[in-house]
C-alpha cells in the first residue's frame, strides 16, 4: 500500500480507514458521540484506539484533528501507523492510545475551529483556577480582522492594515496578538473560550479512562501551517530547565524547540490540548510536543483563517464564493501532494518510533 492511500479526502472517509485499520490490528476501540452533525449531515464522533497492555506504565499518546482541518494529516499519520504495521512493535510493558478527531466539527466542516468558533488549542486552561489568560493587544486589531464584506478591496485594506501592523510592533509582537489566543471576542479570530469546551471535557474523559496509571507518557498532537513546506518542527511548551523539555531533546534531539525561549515561530500558547493531558495526568511524567509541519507562508495562512472566520459568521459556506476561501483553507492547512505527504509521513513514523523507544528507556 502506497503512503498516500492512508490519507483520506474528507472527514467521513478518514474515519473510516482510522477505525479498520484499527479493527484489523486487533485494538480496542470507542466511539463518543458528538452532539452536532457534519457538513453532509453526518454524525460526528471522536474515536479513541487502544494497544497494548491496559496496564501499561509507559503510554504514547498520539492526538489528530486538534485543528479540525488539520485532521487530513494526522488522521493520515495514525491510519498509516495502523496499516503498516508497527502497532505490532510496541516495546514490552508499552501501550498507545490514539485520539482520532479531537474536533470532529472542525474537520467535517474544514475550519480550524470548533462548534462554538472556539480554538480548541487555546481551551485547555484550568477556568476553575480563575480568569483566563488576558491579551489585550487583540482587541486592538479586531475589528479589521472581521470586515463587513470579502470583497477585492475589503482583502486589500485588511493586507495593508496587517502589514502596517506588523511594520509597527514586530513579528513576535503581532503574532502574539494575533494567534496567541485570546478570550474577549468570540467571534474573533483564535478565540479560546471562558469555559471547558466539548472537546476538552471530552479528552480528559478519555484520559481519565485510559490514562489513571501511566507512569510516563509521550504525547504528540499532529498540526500543520507553521513553518517550511513539509518540514515537521517539534514545538515543546514545556518549561525551559524542566525534566520535561530536557527529556524531549533527548528522545527528539535538535527537531525540538522551546516557545518560551525564542526559538519557535510559534508563540507561547496558554491552553493547548497536549499540555491540558498533562495536567489531566498529574501522577505521570508527561513529555508533550506537537509536530507542526509547514505548508505556505505565513501570511497566507493567516489570512485563510481570517477569510474562514468571515465567510462562517457573515458569509454562505455554499455559495461559490463560500467554496473558494474552503478552498483555501485547505490549501494553508493541507497541501494534498504527494511530495508534501512524502516528507510528514515518513518523518511522522520516525517521530513516534523515538518517542517509543524514549518511553521504553526512562
Amino acid at each position: 500500500m502506497s503512503l498516500h492511500d492512508h490519507f483520506s479526502p474528507d472527514y467521513v472517509a478518514a474515519r473510516s480507514k482510522f477505525l479498520a485499520t484499527a479493527k484489523a490490528a486487533a485494538a480496542q476501540t470507542d466511539s463518543i458521540p458528538h452532539p452536532l452533525t457534519g457538513i453532509a449531515g453526518e454524525d460526528l464522533f471522536t474515536d479513541t484506539a487502544w494497544l497494548g497492555p491496559r496496564d501499561a506504565k509507559a503510554v504514547l499518546v498520539t492526538v489528530s484533528g486538534t485543528h479540525g482541518i488539520e485532521g487530513y494529516y494526522g488522521s493520515g499519520c495514525q491510519t498509516g501507523w495502523l496499516a503498516d504495521g508497527h502497532a505490532a512493535k510496541l516495546p514490552a510493558g508499552t501501550a498507545m492510545l490514539m485520539i482520532h478527531a479531537s474536533n470532529p466539527y472542525g474537520f467535517s466542516w474544514g475550519r480550524r475551529v470548533n462548534e462554538d468558533n472556539m480554538d480548541i488549542n487555546r481551551n485547555f486552561i484550568d477556568f476553575a483556577a480563575g480568569p483566563p489568560p488576558s491579551n489585550p493587544a487583540y482587541a486592538e486589531v479586531h475589528d479589521w480582522l472581521l470586515p463587513a464584506d470579502w470583497t477585492d478591496a475589503s482583502i486589500a485594506a485588511l493586507k495593508a492594515s496587517l502589514a502596517a501592523y506588523y511594520e509597527k510592533v514586530g513579528r513576535r509582537a503581532a503574532d502574539a496578538a494575533l494567534v496567541s489566543g485570546q478570550h474577549s471576542h468570540p467571534q474573533g479570530i483564535f478565540y479560546g473560550g471562558i469555559e471547558a469546551c466539548w472537546s476538552h471535557r471530552t479528552v480528559q474523559a478519555i484520559c481519565e479512562k485510559y490514562l489513571g496509571t501511566a507512569k510516563r507518557i509521550c504525547v504528540l498532537d499532529h498540526h500543520t501551517g507553521l513553518g517550511p513546506f513539509g518540514y515537521s518542527e517539534m514545538i515543546c511548551r514545556h518549561a525551559p530547565g524542566s525534566e520535561a523539555l530536557t527529556l524531549a531533546r533527548r528522545w527528539f534531539g535538535d527537531a525540538v524547540t522551546s516557545p518560551a525561549m525564542g526559538q519557535s515561530d510559534s508563540p507561547v500558547i496558554e491552553g493547548n490540548l497536549r499540555m491540558g493531558i498533562a495536567r489531566f495526568c498529574p501522577q505521570a511524567v508527561t513529555v508533550a510536543c506537537a509536530i507542526e509541519v509547514g505548508t505556505i507562508p505565513s501570511p497566507e495562512v493567516r489570512l485563510s483563517v481570517i477569510a474562514d472566520n468571515w465567510l462562517h459568521l457573515r458569509g454562505n459556506v455554499f455559495s461559490p464564493q463560500g467554496q473558494a476561501i474552503k478552498a483555501q483553507i485547505r490549501a494553508a492547512f493541507y497541501p494534498d501532494s504527494d511530495d508534501w505527504r512524502g516528507q510528514c509521513y515518513p518523518r511522522a513514523v520516525e517521530i513516534q518510533r523515538q518517542a517509543l523507544d524514549g518511553l521504553a528507556s526512562t
